[in-house]
């Protein structure tokens, strides 16, 4: 624990003029050694140079922009009034959080690079606030993000510090990096941006290989805030593969490998043993792992024997029912020696597989850190996990769900089937142009009473034309390209025999949410 500490004091106390307290926002920020050198540093920059990134960062929200000094309305939302209160106490400029972000998005032109060697360079230079904190490090193909959202709830409940690190967000970038449940604030954000944007500059500087991408950086960020917030344990998903992605530099207690299909096969391999051979690239000597029962489990099993890591299979060692389900949750019972009844709020009939996995990754870990039947319960209980599955409205009836790939889709017409046997169902649908989407429409053509095929905001998309081949004769197909036009038109002509479904991508699921609410 004391190594622990005194690794936090050297990423929190640097020498080279960073604030010495991370969790005051504003005024007090000294001049970093890079600007008193007249080197190019910081947000401000960026952003035009009219504020020196050694000045309190205060961000306001778009709709603020340009009122400085003109007061605001009583009818303003609290969070915008909130943002005057802060403005006006601390006295200091403001950063624009949408451009910021957009400057930070704009480094996935630089796309996906599998490898170590930047994210451990960018690293080193801000401290190695890895080193900081233990964690359980959750890869696979589906569930990944739920299993996380069991984990941390089960740990929080035990009374520990949790962070909580996932990809991608529904409709704010905060949404991936939480401290105990509660979201990243937008100062904190450019302030992290702040300091990490120096360095991945003098990196892209020295060669054009050793430049970060957007994921290298925001991971950057979600380790040093963690390390800044002093978690006992951060839960971190991984963004793609295992072995080669920028979050395999993390130290686990344990690591999670949930279900294995066929996804982003350009970069992973072309058949699930392969892929299932790089997600096991984050087991670690001695570390337990726990993953399910399916095709893939020899090659883990195998990872797990070569490394001698204690390995737990959900289906097999531990035992899972479903004995109840409505639209508020389902109540499950888990057994492994110990047996743990929950009432979990996650709907669908693959939440109880990613509740067992929690629950037997807890059961690895109970002795170490105080992990009690009940304090499992009430975590896989309190679990909260937008856009899977979840009711956002019941009259008429709106879910919305994240499905994505073939196999979450089959699972998700099989979840609709049983909670809505005789609705007519209008599946609005948005789907990534790199996902199987003769698969998607094998699965929910049959169930759909109509197809609404839309396109989120990504150029990553397909068109809505390519959703209307492929779903040609399994179901009558209407075009509304826009994502929020096609939610709002489905709701002016649903009654209460229908429900509406929106699905195919979490960038689909985010649109809707931001129209809909319940994303928080």
């Amino acid at each position: 624990m004391d190594r622990r500490c005194d690794l936090v004091e050297r990423i929190v106390r640097r020498d080279d003029g960073w604030p010495e307290d991370p969790h005051r926002e504003l005024g007090g920020r000294r001049e970093p050694a890079a600007e008193r050198a007249g080197q190019p540093v910081g947000v401000a920059r960026a952003l035009g140079g009219d504020l020196l990134p050694h000045r309190p960062l205060l961000l306001a929200a778009t709709q603020a922009r340009g009122r400085a000094g003109r007061g605001i309305s009583p009818g303003a939302s609290s969070d915008l009034r909130k943002l005057y209160r802060r403005r006006a106490v601390a006295g200091g400029g403001i950063v624009d959080i949408e451009a910021l972000l957009k400057e930070l998005y704009g480094l996935e032109r630089f796309g996906i690079k599998l490898g170590l060697d930047v994210i451990r360079d960018l690293l080193g230079r801000l401290g190695n606030p890895q080193d900081a904190f233990p964690a359980i490090h959750v890869t696979g193909t589906n569930g990944k993000g739920s299993t996380c959202a069991f984990l941390a709830s089960i740990f929080r409940q035990a009374g520990h510090r949790v962070g909580l690190y996932t990809s991608p967000h529904l409709v704010r970038f905060n949404e991936r990096i939480r401290v105990d449940g509660q979201m990243i604030s937008d100062a904190e954000v450019a302030r992290l941006y702040g300091e990490v944007k120096p360095h991945a500059a003098a990196m892209a500087a020295a060669s054009e290989t050793n430049q970060p991408t957007f994921f290298e950086v925001t991971t950057a960020m979600a380790f040093r805030y963690f390390a800044e917030h002093r978690v006992d344990l951060a839960v971190v998903e991984v963004g793609m593969g295992g072995r080669l992605d920028a979050t395999n530099v993390v130290h686990p207690d344990a690591c999670v490998i949930t279900r294995i299909g066929l996804e982003h096969t350009e970069n992973l391999g072309r058949t699930v043993e392969r892929i299932a051979r790089e997600k096991s690239g984050i087991l670690k000597a001695g570390v337990p792992v726990a993953t399910v029962d399916q095709p893939a489990l020899a090659v883990i099993a195998a990872k797990a024997e070569e490394l001698k890591c204690p390995l737990t299979v959900v289906g097999r060692d531990v035992r899972y029912s479903r004995h109840a389900f409505d639209l508020d949750g389902q109540d499950i019972l888990l057994e492994d020696g110990v047996t743990v009844e929950a009432r979990i709020p996650l709907l669908g009939a693959f939440q109880p597989e990613n509740a067992a996995l929690a629950f037997a990754t807890a059961l690895t870990l109970r002795k170490k850190w105080n992990l009690s039947k009940t304090t499992i319960a009430k975590g896989l209980s309190t679990a909260k996990w937008p856009g899977r599955l979840q009711v956002v409205r019941r009259d008429p009836t709106v879910i919305v769900d994240g499905a994505h790939n073939a196999p979450a889709a089959a699972a998700l017409a099989e979840s609709l089937q049983e909670l809505f046997p005789a609705k007519r169902l209008t599946l609005i649908l948005g789907v990534l142009n790199d996902k199987d989407l003769d698969g998607i429409a094998s699965a929910l053509g049959p169930i759909a009473a109509r197809i609404v095929a839309t396109r989120p905001k990504t150029p990553r998309a397909f068109e809505p034309q390519d959703l209307e081949k492929a779903f040609g004769g399994k179901a009558p197909v209407s075009i509304v390209p826009d994502v929020k036009d096609a939610v709002r038109k489905a709701l002016e002509v649903a009654t209460s025999d229908d429900a509406i479904i929106v699905a195919g991508s979490i960038y689909t699921v985010g649109e809707a949410l931001e129209l809909l609410g319940g994303w928080e």
